[in-house]
């Protein structure tokens, strides 16, 4: 393959470049990727907002382009160009030359120019989304894979950098095939990487970028710029040195600066004198000299001064004068922008000069620590000062500012070394105008949290409360939260901090937050930025110490921690799911209780305070078999049957990213390196593979050919040995440095379920049908711990390594040196699968098939607390014919009986057949049910009597209205039962088709039936003979005895029934809704999507009965929700 590339010679003609292809054809596909896969279209170097940047003046910058051009053009070349250089050496300047010259030789494959305080380029969540998106139009081949990978990857706009990285760009580039690839090598440009927020993601993205260098299918270039800035210098340390190429712009021979800088004055002040009508020999060439000399190193005082010269409101003769007195003593900012400022108060009175330092400090002082630029227009509503004004305090700045005469476009810094300069404590000892950073982030909190009054319920009119936040359309958003109040609800935390608050701020920010705290995390999650609640009010957590505040930011955490993927997913259900579903005394839900929506009329029973649940991290596909945290517990890795690993962010509970080497098999068991460096997983593919953290790469694999499942893996205490245990009843120990196999321990005698090192690292405990300890010194079993189980799953050593325990049928706890069983703990009432001891060794925790984990102090036999439900899933619900009660059954063979009015489970007991219908006496104390194959049973609730009726084919199960008889229907026949004593008091037989209903008269003397064969017929209980054959000629809606007093015979029988005819009416009852349940977590109403169930209370079954649903959860608890239908 030739690496041609024609760079800096715009008229040379150069056969070269990236083969486009069809536009035509990548159109529309190109619109939906607009959609799908949201970019930062500011970011690029050719962006309306950064189309007057400077480029290098030609002949200027020469040596550095050419060496650029000569590292860009070597097939074998190093990965990446790291420019970097002081603030105002002329490093973007460099990026957008460069950038431009290789777009015009169709070899620029992306740009992406990060500035500090502009929203999205301030930050690196659309840095790998936004290159995505350029490549496809730089390399339209990409374009197919790169959609199926955002189709494959729901939220990848919100994932981890190393995940965005590996599907947006890294897979879709190994794809692409032979004849797609470009003919020559593709040149990205980040720039100013230093400006991008957290240190953490500078320093990955750092560490992603080589990995571009291994396609084997493309050739991939990127020059990266920035300040020397320590993060950037950490990532660069972590790759290797063949991976970068560096040039230190400060260190360029001065001769050399001094040269271009000459030159750049030149030409510009050649344009100005021109423009200005200025004498031909002005400034001189003395003067231009000195001001070079006032320049070198920094390009930005060149550019600075000459934009002075170019302010219509300034003569450039007194400038020019103004700018030669600031002489070498001063500090290069000093001389760059002192001039700029003092301007502004000659000939200004005192009350004047007080005033304007006041509209300065508060209006400049404002615009340069604002996180995103805001328009004048937004600046102005802010602030809550007139345009006017803010156009008056603006007007004498545009040297420093980019001030665009359309009042809707944001107001810019031509470069943050101004912002340093206002900020800096040394800078009011020069001028009056310097901004004290506190009093500027003071003021503006306080306008943010006025701006956030506006704030409302259902702000962006979405059409229901289950309308999702993907399906709201941008404009819709945008119109209803302006830029000033998106500022506001993004940032009003950031400069609240900032300023160190005083009371009174803190009382204004807790008035806030009690009025208006769900309103503002649905504005946020309609923003895309619900997770960001999460960190900022962590962050006031942390800066505000008042009791009272911080007992709400407790509560409005935890709330928010368990609604984030609701927030994020349907906004609105913040006032129904997620208020309806916190415990009864959590303060959000207290404070608004007026926020639930009306048409719920029937809460569920909930918690009356928050569990030790923080949140329900759901992402997997499958079981997850294994967890662990992190070193420094910011991590969570997850372990599934799906195959992946996730790692979570802990604060936030997002997906960061996951880890897949593309094979099939389930992951067992997942450990972190004691560094935090490394994760190693087990799966039943007879390897373990080990992560490099840092990259989210497969580093190596220890594999000795074993053709056996790994069950666990655990880290030596230095980390230097990784025990592996598998079901060949091997343990082995890897030597990670060399990545080989050290040793093997076989004296095991099953499949090997645990392994777990001693803390001083020189016992190793493992677990098959015993427990075996080792000596990791001599590789030899030192002794066997047998307690004759069957099996035992884990083993855990207490901090100080004085005790082992072990989980099989019980919890046992060893002496690892005398290898005695000290004593065993009992409550579970299953196998107990897992076993962990708290860091300071004073609880033990144990996971049991028993649905509960339980905690114990190891010194005491008796466990301190039990974490149960009722026992196990609910796997069917019934309601009683009158809606009164409900009745549950569980997998573990267990009949509950709920209240369904108040939710309370008024019985429990254990009942072997599955429960098919249900009926109860109308005073409650009788409960009738039969099973799937029709047994029928009676239940005293007042005497917990259960009785078994009948063992053949029952169904329809009726009671007396004064609870001494029940009916039920087998086959042709009508049964009459003696509830009090159970004896079958009379056989009805029906007509040869089968009887489908009964009911009982008022006064219980008859008895009514109706068959099959379009008949009903009338009974006289005491003589139990028919009285009356009754023939029907059409489809029976309503069958009872009139109870409405208003008819002279008490026993006459009502058959509403529905004549025959081609259009049937409906059989669904106009004051009845109708409600389902779809995938387990949504209740639809009437067809329309209404209330999210949180994991604990999805749905496994569920019954209605009118407008009440009764859903039976994993949890072994049943839920009652009630709808009103007059508010639907």
């Amino acid at each position: 393959m030739t690496h041609t590339i024609a760079f800096g010679d715009r008229n040379s003609g150069a056969q070269l470049g990236i083969n486009y292809g069809s536009v035509t054809n990548q159109f529309h596909a190109c619109l939906d990727l607009d959609e799908e896969l949201p970019a930062v279209d500011t970011a690029a170097f050719d962006s309306y907002d950064n189309q007057h940047e400077e480029r290098c003046l030609p002949g200027t910058r020469t040596d550095i382009l050419c060496q650029i051009k000569e590292w860009a053009s070597l097939p074998q070349g190093r990965c990446i160009f790291w420019l970097n250089g002081m603030a105002g050496t002329g490093k973007s300047t460099i990026s957008r030359t460069v950038a431009e010259t290789f777009s015009e030789a169709k070899s620029l494959g992306a740009s992406f120019f990060f500035k500090r305080g502009e929203a999205d380029r301030g930050n690196a969540k659309r840095l790998f989304p936004t290159i995505a998106r350029q490549l496809t139009t730089s390399i339209p081949q990409l374009l197919p894979y790169i959609k199926q990978a955002v189709h494959d990857n729901s939220g990848i706009i919100g994932k981890g950098l190393k995940e965005q990285f590996d599907k947006l760009l890294l897979q879709p580039l190994q794809r692409l095939e032979q004849s797609d690839l470009p003919a020559h090598t593709v040149v990205m440009v980040i720039d100013a990487l230093d400006e991008c927020e957290g240190d953490n993601d500078i320093r990955l993205i750092v560490q992603l970028l080589p990995q571009l260098q291994k396609l084997g299918t493309c050739h991939i270039r990127v020059l990266l710029t920035s300040r020397p800035e320590l993060p950037v210098r950490l990532g660069f340390s972590k790759i290797a040195i063949q991976d970068h190429k560096d040039l230190i712009l400060h260190e360029i021979p001065e001769e050399v600066i001094k040269h271009d800088i000459s030159l750049f004055l030149h030409w510009r002040l050649s344009e100005i004198r021109n423009d200005s009508f200025l004498p031909d020999d002005w400034p001189g060439e003395k003067k231009l000299q000195e001001l070079v000399s006032l320049s070198v190193p920094l390009f930005i005082f060149a550019a600075t001064i000459c934009r002075m010269f170019e302010d219509p409101n300034w003569d450039p003769v007194d400038s020019l004068t103004e700018i030669l007195g600031y002489r070498h003593d001063k500090s290069q900012m000093d001389r760059t922008y002192l001039p700029v400022l003092a301007r502004l108060l000659i000939g200004q009175t005192e009350k004047q000069k007080k005033q304007l330092v006041e509209e300065f400090q508060h209006v400049i002082g404002s615009i340069v620590i604002l996180e995103e630029p805001l328009s004048v227009i937004s600046i102005s509503k802010l602030l809550n000062l007139p345009e006017r004004l803010i156009q008056l305090r603006l007007k004498p700045l545009h040297s420093v500012l980019k001030i665009p005469t359309d009042g809707t476009l944001p107001v810019r810094l031509f470069h943050l070394s101004f912002r340093d300069f206002l900020l800096d404590s040394q800078t009011c000892k020069q001028t009056p105008l310097a901004v004290d950073e506190k009093t500027a982030h003071y003021t503006l909190t306080i306008q943010c949290l006025f701006m956030c009054q506006s704030l409302r319920r259902n702000i962006c009119a979405l059409p229901s409360d289950g309308a999702r936040r993907v399906e709201v359309d941008r404009r819709t958003v945008d119109h209803y939260i302006p830029p000033e109040l998106y500022y506001s609800c993004r940032y009003w935390v950031y400069h609240l901090v900032k300023c160190n608050p005083p009371r009174n701020l803190i009382h204004q920010a807790y008035l806030f937050l009690e009025e208006h705290f769900l309103h503002w995390v649905e504005a946020m999650s309609l923003l895309g930025f619900a997770s960001d609640v999460v960190g900022m009010l962590s962050l006031l957590q942390k800066n505000i110490p008042d009791s009272e505040i911080s007992m709400f930011l407790y509560d409005a955490k935890r709330f928010i921690l368990k609604n984030l993927q609701m927030a994020d997913y349907a906004p609105l259900q913040l006032y129904s799911s997620g208020l309806i579903f916190a415990p009864q005394k959590a303060i959000v839900r207290r404070q608004f209780k007026s926020e639930i929506p009306n048409w719920i009329c029937q809460l569920p029973q909930v918690e009356e305070t928050w569990s030790s649940e923080l949140q329900t991290l759901e992402g997997h596909s499958s079981l997850v078999n294994s967890v662990a945290f992190s070193p420094d517990s910011a991590l969570l890795a997850s372990g599934s049957c799906d195959s992946t690993i996730g790692l979570w962010d802990t604060a936030t509970g997002t997906l960061q990213q996951t880890l897949d080497d593309n094979a099939t098999y389930s992951v067992n068991s997942v450990a972190f390196s004691p560094d935090g460096r490394l994760l190693a997983s087990a799966s039943n593919d007879e390897k373990v593979p080990l992560w490099n953290l840092a990259t989210g790469t497969l580093q190596q694999t220890l594999d000795d050919n074993a053709i056996y499942s790994v069950n666990s893996v655990a880290f030596s205490p230095d980390g230097r040995l990784l025990a592996s245990a598998s079901d060949d009843e091997k343990v082995r120990l890897w030597d990670l440095a060399t990545g080989t196999l050290q040793q093997t321990l076989d004296d095991n005698s099953d499949s090997v379920n645990s392994v777990a090192f001693s803390p001083d690292g020189r016992l190793l405990a493992s677990a098959d049908a015993k427990v075996r300890l080792w000596d990791l010194a001599t590789g030899t079993l030192q002794q066997t711990l047998d307690d004759n189980s069957s099996i035992v799953n884990s083993v855990a050593f207490s901090p100080d390594g004085r005790l082992l325990a072990s989980a099989g049928e019980k919890v046992r706890l060893w002496d690892p040196v005398t290898g005695v069983q000290q004593q065993f703990l009992e409550g579970h009432s299953d196998d107990i699968h897992s076993v962990a001891f708290s860091p300071d060794g004073r609880l033990l925790a144990s996971g049991s098939s028993d649905s509960t984990i339980r905690l114990w102090d190891p010194t005491m036999v008796a466990p301190q607390s039990a974490r149960e439900g009722h026992g196990c899933p609910v796997i069917s619900v019934k309601f009683s014919p009158d809606g009164q009660l409900l009745v549950s059954r569980c997998e573990d063979r267990t009949m509950g009986v709920w209240d369904s009015a108040t939710g309370a489970l008024l019985q429990i007991k254990e009942y072997l057949r599955p429960v098919k219908e249900v009926a109860c006496s109308l005073d409650g104390q009788l409960l009738a049910f039969n099973t799937d194959w029709g047994e029928l049973t009676l239940w005293d609730m007042t005497t917990n009597v259960i009785q078994d009726l009948y063992s053949d084919h029952t169904r329809s199960l009726t009671f007396s209205p004064d609870g001494q008889l029940l009916a039920t229907l087998s086959w042709n026949e009508v049964l009459v039962w003696d509830s009090a004593t159970g004896t079958l008091q009379q056989r009805l037989e029906t007509h040869s088709d089968s009887a489908i209903s009964v009911v009982f008269s008022p006064d219980c003397q008859l008895l009514a039936s109706v068959s099959a064969d379009q008949t009903a017929q009338l009974w006289d209980l005491a003589t139990g003979t028919m009285q009356q054959v009754i023939p029907i000629n059409g489809k029976i809606t309503c069958f009872e005895f009139f109870t409405d007093g208003l008819h002279p015979e008490a026993n006459s029988c009502l058959l509403d029934i529905e004549p025959n005819g081609d259009e049937p009416a409906s059989n669904i009852d106009p004051k009845t809704l109708e409600i389902s349940i779809e995938h387990e977590q949504w209740i639809k109403v009437n067809g329309k999507i209404l209330l999210w169930l949180p994991p604990e209370y999805r749905a496994i079954s569920s019954t209605i009965h009118g407008n009440t649903i009764a859903i039976g959860h994993g949890t072994g608890r049943v839920s009652f929700l009630g709808f009103c239908i007059e508010s639907l």
